[in-house]
């Protein structure tokens, strides 16, 4: 399994934050940009909100994970940045998952005839 490609630099965020389109939910942002590379971006961004480092990297991991198992059903050339939001308790692989899959159908990212 190869890596993701990924959002790495400040002004590729920026640049998705200021022109892209977003959707919210309780515990993640989604913000969607179209890009011209012809594959699909991503960048995970986790506030110091969320808690101690131990929480952050948790938190990454838990969407990082979910992406990976979504990325072959989603459509399109985009850059993606998604956003954790401080909730009351710590989130479980299937809320990211749920919360993630729902963000994604409602930017019509998310192809669901395809299955895995």
């Amino acid at each position: 399994m190869s890596k993701l490609p990924v959002l790495t630099k400040n002004r590729e965020f920026q640049r998705v934050y200021s022109k892209g389109k977003y959707s919210a939910s309780a515990l993640l942002v989604v913000y969607v940009l179209p890009n011209n590379l012809n594959l699909i971006r991503v960048g995970i961004t986790v506030s110091k909100k969320i808690g101690k480092s131990v929480d952050r990297n948790r938190m990454k991991r838990l969407i990082r994970e979910n992406i990976r198992l979504l990325y072959g059903r989603l459509v399109g050339s985009y850059d993606l940045v998604i956003v954790a939001r401080k909730a009351d308790e710590p989130a479980s692989f299937d809320t990211v998952g749920k919360e993630l899959r729902y963000l994604l159908y409602k930017l019509e990212l998310l192809d669901k005839d395809k299955q895995k």
